[in-house]
């Protein structure tokens, strides 16, 4: 990622992002799985956002 400039200010957007069903239901298994994999991945393209790491676990998502 490179860094961006302003007329004042040199800066390098970088986000941690994790997402949770409500009360951390293990709800992300099997085909769940497999698609929230796949609706981030086309969101995140969409975007222009780079996903440098992530991880899907039961119950949580880290990008």
């Amino acid at each position: 990622m490179a860094y961006r400039s302003g007329c004042h200010t040199t800066f390098q957007h970088r986000y941690h992002l994790v997402w949770a069903p409500k009360y951390r239901y293990k709800v992300l298994i099997g085909d769940v799985r497999l698609r929230v994999r796949e609706i981030l991945r086309q969101v995140c393209a969409g975007m222009g956002v780079t996903i440098i790491n992530g991880a899907l676990s039961k119950d949580h998502v880290h990008l």
